[in-house]
């Protein structure tokens, strides 16, 4: 009965929110940024319902309905007053963040997970625009010229308010609280992250990275908080600081390893969050090395450059999925921490396989029927490819050894040059290729639009890097899971 109550109010607030906006939109003769963010803010208010509902289909029904009703009204127009006149779907993302926070916030039993995320939201970036708008004249960010130091600044001090205001409230009932000093560190930090977060969003992006962002962070800060977390978190932000200022990183690409270093410290423990640096470090250094070989090969690569916030996810996901998993199932099993680790091996045995395998003149084939390839093309091996693979795969794996002895050691080893192996399997068989000027296949395209000659057109190398860490995760626990490690 209690759900429904919950329900029904729920219902009837929302609705009042979108006629109320309707109302005013009408008054001003139409749509406008005012009427907007009026139904932005009023409608995270929402979250403040939600420790009423006692079971986890009523906390998200919600936020899945208007999913749904978001997505229609993005195509058809039909909530107006809440509508801009562009293809973003940041209403959209809005509703999925609700209904991600509010869920997790429930399973876990952290329900300052969406009052942070959803709060920060509504009235940070809410009041952002508007303020930003009005008395944002300074535009100093170059990757965000459309953002304001105004507005930045807004966000940043809502959600420092927010955020020390709802750690304050829990802590006042927690049997173990934090002293003060560390609320207003961990609210300080999450509001700059946060103020940061907003200026990387595009197209409505930040509406769902604003608040998964800064509700997390805030989270495993606060119900994590220990010195070595927080030296992990300056280590993490150092390195990445660096790796910027090469070029080695893009701005969404710090905020998703930001996130992932985090949820990996949080849920995996220091060795697996010590995995993600490492995999970084190794990584950025084997992509610094060249010679005229690899300039060559990497001419007809499909990607290059920095690492964006797709590359980090593709390389990082499975690792993630499985400390979550463990977390959100509750379960203690050394498994999905091991899972974790090796994960990171197989990600690095195949960046050292394509990063130091480019750099020799040994002859490359295709690791399916032996045919000899052109050098850089995915699906490609060689000897020397290999044995960087499984070196790469060793240096990964070293961090398994303080927590799983040589059992663990051994376990990813293999599991990482496995991983490898699969990724040059994908890339042979299903990774899109184009027909290059001189008529043999490469990884890059030639001119826009031009249609793959082989493989799959949705099939990219992120695509494939995705495909193999999911398949070495789950062939791993396949395996391992219920043996003693």
């Amino acid at each position: 009965m209690q759900n429904m109550v919950a329900l029904g109010i729920s219902m009837a607030y929302i609705l009042a929110v979108i006629f109320v906006s309707g109302v005013i939109a009408k008054l001003k003769n139409g749509s406008s940024e005012f009427t907007r963010k009026f139904v932005h803010i009023l409608v995270g208010n929402w979250v403040f319902i939600v420790p009423f509902f006692t079971d986890l289909w009523a906390v998200v029904l919600i936020p899945f309905i208007f999913i749904i009703v978001n997505s229609l009204s993005l195509k058809y127009k039909l909530i107006s007053s809440m509508e801009r006149n562009d293809d973003s779907l940041g209403t959209v993302y809005y509703a999925v963040a609700m209904f991600f926070l509010s869920g997790i916030g429930f399973v876990l039993n952290w329900l300052m997970l969406p009052l942070i995320g959803l709060l920060t939201m509504a009235y940070g970036d809410g009041l952002a625009a508007i303020i930003g708008k009005k008395w944002g004249r300074k535009k100093p960010f170059p990757f965000a010229p459309e953002k304001s130091l105004v507005g930045f600044f807004t966000v940043v001090i809502s959600c420092l308010i927010v955020s020390l205001a709802v750690m304050f409230y829990f802590n006042l009932r927690s049997d173990f609280p934090r002293p003060f000093p560390i609320l207003a560190v961990i609210a300080l930090v999450t509001g700059l992250f946060t103020g940061f977060i907003e200026l990387t969003g595009k197209r409505g992006c930040d509406n769902l990275s604003v608040p998964i962002g800064s509700g997390l962070l805030a989270s495993f800060l606060y119900y994590h908080w220990s010195l070595g977390f927080a030296l992990y978190l300056l280590a993490a932000g150092s390195i990445l600081y660096i790796a910027y200022k090469k070029r080695s990183i893009t701005e969404d690409g710090i905020v998703a390893a930001v996130l992932t270093a985090a949820t990996l410290y949080t849920f995996g423990g220091i060795w697996v969050a010590l995995s993600l640096l490492l995999f970084f470090i190794l990584g950025s250094f084997s992509s610094k090395l060249k010679n005229s070989t690899k300039a060559e090969a990497e001419r007809t690569q499909e990607q290059g450059g920095r690492r964006n916030w797709k590359q980090v996810l593709c390389n990082s996901l499975p690792a993630t999925v499985s400390v979550w998993f463990s977390a959100m199932m509750k379960t203690d099993n050394p498994v999905f921490t091991l899972l974790a680790m090796s994960v990171f091996a197989a990600a690095c045995a195949d960046t050292f396989s394509s990063e130091v395998g480019m750099l020799c003149k040994g002859r490359v084939f295709n690791i399916i029927n032996g045919k000899t390839l052109p050098r850089g093309l995915s699906g490609g091996v060689s000897f020397c490819g290999f044995l960087a693979g499984l070196t790469g795969s060793a240096l990964m794996s070293l961090l398994a050894l303080p927590a799983f002895g040589v059992k663990g050691f051994v376990i990813t080893l293999c599991l990482g040059f496995f991983g490898s192996v699969i990724d040059s399997i994908l890339g042979s068989t299903l990774q899109r290729k184009y027909e290059g000027l001189n008529g043999l296949l490469q990884d890059k395209a030639i001119y826009i639009n031009q249609l793959p000659a082989a493989g799959l057109n949705f099939v990219t190398n992120n695509t494939v890097n995705l495909l193999s860490l999911f398949i070495v995760a789950l062939t791993g626990s396949l395996i391992f899971i219920g043996m003693p490690l």
